[in-house]
């Protein structure tokens, strides 16, 4: 048995059916959400930074995830860009088809519109009066001025008189506006994405450099970008004294590195901090020259404050050491009574120590540097539960036999507890998060050079047999003063004889054979700036102006119109009031009634 079906009829996809779809108020929305969702992101989630940092906070997980959905540069990623393309054809279709009605509507003023018009309109009130036509119409004109409303006769479509008055006949402005400032912010972010270089990545035509340890000289060409470039944003690390004219801008897992419109030289640099250690405001003094040599800027760029030319901006992002000189004193805890050994080196070098067995890489120097106070045995402050340790030294440790790793962080300045300086010195193996700390008594001469003599003392009488007792450790102590020379008084011998024991429990758990103790420092800073050419953001000016301008307009410009009638009859006319507005309805409403109210007075 056959079934029999109905025809299918199909419209063809057509022109008119395109428009209509861009131009939707429900695709406008939709695409407005989904720029605001990753616009969102792309403010919650640092943006541009290296992919190390993105590994280690996220785990390898949610790296992959993130990565693949390119949210570690959102605002230049293609489908970002792309919903944004969107939005600007959609918003662009619709102000094309909205716009020539609209503007028309705002220069043909409906003064005469048909009876069935004015019974449709919201407002509608009726009033008679035994006055003539012509006292009416003053009356009523009179009304509407103390109202604000200027009136005029017009003539309707039976040749009778009657009044037209309205406010905010271009309140339409409004709904122009804000659509052309969101087309304008779309165009100015896609100009600040630098679609040129997006390109240049798609086809090939640039490669970025993924080995950061490279020098300068070194990255191939390929991966270099012209300081024509219509917009970039790069980072770049330059020590006091320096000149350079090229920055580093990271792209994906890599980077590449861009020319600058000039060369940048640093000046001077200036860190200060609160009591608390953190830092309070840091400087940097810049001169600017052409590449011919010659001079034509200088000035100061500190944080939130930067420094501006010819469209390019320098902010002040982070600094750090350059290569700053540190002198530590080596230990060995196998034979602590020895001298210590001077090790003079830089941040970034590395060293061999205990029959290069033990190699060493200074990894990070921070003049101040603030801990939790109970991680040194210190109640909370009034204010703050932190205490400043001053100047540190970070470095890592590695044992080539076993292969592990142990990070350790010497601090130059002591601390005081119940009135007595220790020096501390922290470790923690690779991969934990926890640290350590030994708090070893100062002498009188602020060192440790009292503490390592009597521990070798120590062990020598262990060595030989004798027993740990309170004779043992006082004789060992003065023998301990008398080698070095540091002589304590009574309460002092007390409690470095209290401090000395409760250290040596704490040396059980350092898992190195040598005690390294920051000594000295020579400081010199390096200053982190962050470039940027975004050449949309006057664009982005206007469209602001424009979308704020339009709001206000929308919200405080309402259109509303009055249509006064007069039927004149043998005894009495009649008056009819019609009117309508555009928004706030209620409070017009209102209006509406005061004005009859009014008109009935005068009439």
């Amino acid at each position: 048995m056959l079934e029999a079906h109905a025809p299918v009829y199909t419209e063809p996809l057509s022109i008119r059916i395109v428009v209509r779809v861009l131009g939707s108020m429900r695709l406008a929305v939709h695409l407005l959400l989904f720029v605001a969702i990753a616009s969102i992101i792309g403010t919650v989630l640092p943006q541009q930074e290296v992919y190390t940092d993105y590994s280690h906070q996220f785990g390898p997980f949610w790296f992959t995830v993130f990565g693949h959905l390119d949210l570690y540069d959102v605002y230049r990623c293609g489908w970002y860009m792309g919903i944004v393309a969107f939005l600007i054809i959609s918003t662009t279709v619709c102000v094309l088809r909205n716009a020539p009605p609209m503007v028309r509507e705002m220069r043909h003023v409906p003064s005469s519109p048909s009876a069935h018009f004015l019974q449709k309109r919201p407002e509608h009130f009726t009033s008679t009066s035994a006055k003539a036509h012509g006292e009416i119409l003053q009356s009523a004109v009179a009304a509407l001025r103390d109202f604000g409303y200027q009136a005029r006769p017009v003539q309707d479509n039976a040749g009778k008189t009657q009044l037209f008055a309205q406010k905010g006949r271009f309140y339409r402005i409004g709904y122009l506006l804000t659509h052309v400032g969101i087309i304008l912010f779309c165009v100015g972010a896609i100009y600040n994405a630098n679609l040129p270089l997006k390109w240049a990545e798609w086809t090939g035509t640039v490669h970025p450099e993924k080995n950061f340890d490279l020098p300068l000289s070194k990255i191939p060409q390929s991966s270099w970008l012209s300081s024509s470039s219509s917009a970039f944003r790069g980072i770049i690390t330059i020590p006091v004294g320096q000149t350079v004219n090229a920055m580093f801008e990271l792209v994906g897992d890599g980077f590449l590195v861009q020319h600058l419109p000039f060369m940048l030289r640093l000046d001077a640099f200036k860190v200060t901090h609160y009591s608390n250690g953190l830092a309070k405001d840091f400087v940097s003094t810049v001169s600017l020259y052409h590449h011919d040599g010659k001079l034509f800027k200088t000035g100061i760029v500190r944080v939130n404050h930067p420094m501006s030319v010819s469209g390019v901006q320098i902010y002040q992002s982070s600094y750090s050491d350059s290569a700053s000189r540190l002198q530590l004193h080596n230990y060995l805890l196998s034979d602590p009574g020895l001298p210590p050994a001077t090790i003079n080196a830089a941040v970034g070098e590395h060293l061999k120590t205990f029959g290069s067995q033990y190699a060493i890489s200074l990894r990070d120097f921070k003049t101040q540097n603030v801990i939790p106070r109970k991680a040194v045995g210190l109640s909370s402050g009034a204010h703050h539960g932190m205490i400043n340790m001053g100047p540190t030294v970070s470095y890592l440790v590695n044992n080539d036999r076993d292969h592990t790793q142990i990070l350790i962080k010497s601090y130059m300045k002591p601390f005081s507890r119940h009135d007595e300086d220790y020096r501390l010195i922290g470790f923690r193996e690779m991969g934990s998060t926890t640290y350590h700390y030994l708090t070893i008594p100062q002498g009188p001469q602020h060192g440790i050079r009292l503490f390592m003599t009597y521990l070798d003392d120590l062990e020598q009488a262990a060595r030989h047999g004798e027993n740990a007792s309170k004779a043992v450790f006082l004789h060992n102590l003065d023998k301990a003063q008398a080698q070095t020379r540091v002589f304590l008084n009574v309460h002092d011998r007390d409690w470095f004889l209290q401090s000395s024991l409760k250290a040596m429990q704490e040396l059980r758990a350092y898992p190195l054979p040598f005690l390294t103790v920051f000594h000295h420092y020579d400081l010199h800073w390096s200053a982190g700036l962050e470039i940027t050419r975004y050449p949309g953001m006057k664009i982005i000016y206007i469209a602001c102006f424009a979308l704020v301008f339009g709001i206000f307009i929308l919200f405080y410009v309402p259109r509303r119109r009055i249509w006064i009638q007069i039927d004149e009859d043998k005894e009495k006319s009649r008056i009819n009031l019609f009117a309508d507005s555009s928004r706030n309805e209620e409070d017009f409403h209102r209006d509406m009634e005061d004005l009859n109210a009014q008109l009935q007075e005068k009439l």
